[in-house]
């Protein structure tokens, strides 16, 4: 339906804040919209809220499924949606007021729309309509979290979703938001970026980014993948050295946090040795880390010499202290 905006909203045991995000739909100055609620075989009371605010409210539809993650739940909601436009909100965060009318207003004849979130950097955003072959060869402005890794913040074109049968892959734990990501970047032409805040993520320690996964490292593999050939469509000379030298500070930050994210939540030394062996066999992995870029800090360094001399306790410790 021309210029309507489906939300698709996973649920999953989030009862205490499903309030907050379901009414921060509804206060929307944009009022040609639907949400679709996917329960995503809740335990709590999320499904009755659900409910409650469809009986109230037309414009709310529910869907229930056994538990199968937020990525089936997505899909769900890509299946069953109406709108011209599709953006996804997790039912533990809220948005502005203004949050769809801006989107749809700034995306014109872009394929995108992506607003500030409230969790990153304050460096501000490249606010206009940014063509895909610049942010390709951009790294020092585009490799960001709010570009490239999140994929709540920002308003698809449904029909580009179905045209080309792009949805979340459910077999995934970690990074899916960016490969489904890098899936809908290849059918764009241009992006509709504006510095305005208008998504409001709330850090949920329940959630499965505060878990150990035990596929952090095969799932990462995959997403470091795709950026790497995201930032280099022709291949490694795809470059200046300036920008390579960007991205190559970039990547190896990112496998730091992917270090610290095992250390953090693996169950003990043993798994988190294995991991950090794991991850290492990836070889953008290991040539990164082998190979700190400029700019990198003295801890960080230090971390890649100890991987090195495979002196797991003395970088356990590092990354502790980072």
């Amino acid at each position: 339906m021309k210029d309507l905006i489906t939300v698709v909203v996973p649920v999953y045991n989030c009862a205490p804040y499903l309030d907050a995000c379901l009414q921060s739909l509804q206060a929307q100055t944009w009022q040609n919209w639907e949400a679709i609620l996917v329960n995503d075989g809740s335990t709590d009371n999320s499904l009755s809220i659900c409910q409650a605010y469809r009986e109230k409210d037309s414009r709310f539809s529910v869907f229930h499924q056994e538990n199968a993650g937020v990525c089936a739940a997505r899909n769900l909601g890509i299946d069953n949606a109406s709108g011209q436009y599709l953006c996804f909100v997790d039912a533990d965060d809220w948005v502005e007021p203004a949050y769809l009318a801006t989107l749809r207003q700034i995306i014109g004849d872009a394929q995108m729309a992506v607003c500030g979130v409230d969790c990153d950097d304050p460096e501000p955003l490249q606010t206009g309509i940014v063509l895909l072959d610049t942010m390709r060869h951009k790294p020092s402005l585009y490799a960001k979290n709010v570009y490239l890794n999140y994929s709540v913040n920002r308003l698809y074109c449904t029909n580009i979703l179905h045209a080309n049968h792009l949805r979340m892959p459910s077999g995934m734990k970690r990074g899916e938001d960016v490969t489904f990501l890098a899936s809908y970047f290849t059918c764009c032409r241009s992006v509709a970026v504006t510095e305005q805040i208008l998504y409001h993520y709330r850090s949920n320690q329940s959630s499965a980014m505060h878990r150990f996964q035990p596929t952090i490292c095969e799932d990462e593999m995959v997403v470091m993948q795709r950026q790497y050939d995201f930032f280099h469509p022709n291949g490694p000379k795809s470059l200046e050295a300036e920008e390579e030298a960007a991205f190559q500070l970039w990547l190896f930050g990112k496998i730091l946090s992917i270090l610290r994210y095992i250390l953090q939540y693996a169950p003990d030394a043993a798994v988190c040795k294995a991991q950090v062996r794991r991850l290492l066999e990836f070889p953008l992995a290991r040539r990164t880390m082998l190979n700190p870029p400029a700019g990198t800090g003295k801890k960080a360094a230090l971390a890649a010499l100890l991987l090195q001399l495979h002196a797991w306790d003395g970088l356990i410790r590092v990354l502790k202290s980072m």
